[in-house]
């Protein structure tokens, strides 16, 4: 085998290797097995999660939750491609040249999209309690991801040392993520530090009970405390996301969230054009100021111009609020662990 031939199969195979360990992104030092849950039939050797998701996203929810993810989902264990957030800009049609339009949303859509996380704290230890005592059980620590004042359906992910992009897991880069980032407002959104995977961390038990193909889900979605968690590897579509968040919002909301999204989008677009014409009338009227005066007929002209388009946005505020609101129903009780 010549030299030149050696190096290219030197380079092709450190290539594949750095991208598998890169999916893979197990937990530092690896998962311990997985502990049964409260009040469960569980036995050694048997996973602790929803199956994985399928194709076309996890199923339709049961009664008391969505349902697991089916066994042909994507996992970890292969190479992925980098993927982050990319909700600022909108893929138009191509150019008579094959290259497509980007329409770059205004500043009020950008202020709605982005993932508005919350970064929970351990309940702090007492004088006679060690962090060797471990984590706390998913009973215990589920609860806590919750606030009093904000019983929304919960969206959990964990921060990964491995991942290059830290909203990588949810979003992703090639694609626009509206769809995504205006679905997570219907969630608590809790984001969860990389160190969770010490064993003797609080949080420990709120990924290491729902085991993925014998790795952690990067993303999990629960309705209440009593309901079955869908899990997300991180490789999954957006298409298959889409159908775990709804499925998730149908039993916690009076009103049909995909009808709301679909509006929701509409009423960015909105905003997109009433951002860039007011952002043209107020150059102009800057301008004529600067030249004719601020008493001028055209600067007052221009001032009434700019008083109308207040008032739509006013008006589509008004109807993005109406949009938004989709009745949130009661938490229900709780009744036994959730972990499978």
């Amino acid at each position: 085998m010549t030299t030149f031939a050696l190096a290219h199969r030197s380079l092709l195979c450190g290539l594949v290797l750095s991208m598998a360990l890169v999916a893979q992104c197990p937990p530092p030092g690896g998962y311990p097995p997985p502990v049964p849950p409260l009040g469960g039939n569980w036995s050694p050797g048997q996973s602790s999660s929803p199956s994985s998701p399928g194709p076309a996203g996890p199923s339709a929810p049961a009664p008391a939750g969505p349902s697991a993810p089916g066994p042909e989902q994507p996992t970890t264990e292969g190479p992925t491609t980098p993927r982050g957030p990319a909700p600022a800009s909108r893929v138009g049609p191509r150019t008579g040249g094959g290259i497509p339009i980007s329409f770059d949303r205004g500043a009020t859509s950008k202020d709605r999209l982005k993932v508005e996380w919350v970064h929970p704290v351990p309940p702090a230890r007492s004088e006679t309690e060690t962090s060797a005592q471990g984590p706390l059980p998913w009973e215990t620590a589920i609860p806590l991801l919750w606030d009093s004042n904000d019983q929304r359906p919960l969206l959990v992910m964990r921060e990964c040392s491995l991942c290059k992009d830290g909203d990588e897991a949810l979003l992703q880069r090639s694609l626009s993520n509206d769809r995504t980032l205006l679905l997570t407002k219907w969630f608590r959104c809790v984001r969860l530090p990389a160190h969770i995977a010490e064993t003797n961390h609080p949080f420990h038990y709120v990924f290491n009970n729902l085991i993925l193909k014998e790795r952690w889900p990067h993303v999990f979605l629960l309705a209440h405390p009593g309901a079955e968690a869908v899990t997300f590897p991180g490789t999954q579509t957006q298409a298959q996301l889409w159908k775990g968040m709804t499925s998730v919002l149908e039993q916690r909301y009076a009103k049909d969230p995909v009808k709301a999204l679909k509006e929701w989008l509409t009423v960015l677009d909105t905003f997109d054009t009433l951002d860039v014409r007011r952002r043209q009338l107020q150059e102009q009227l800057d301008e004529v100021r600067s030249k004719e005066g601020p008493s001028s007929a055209r600067a007052k002209k221009l001032d009434e111009q700019i008083a109308k388009l207040n008032d739509e946005r006013e008006a589509t505020l008004a109807r993005e609020a109406k949009v938004r609101d989709l009745g949130l129903l009661p938490m229900p009780r709780a009744v036994g662990s959730t972990a499978k």
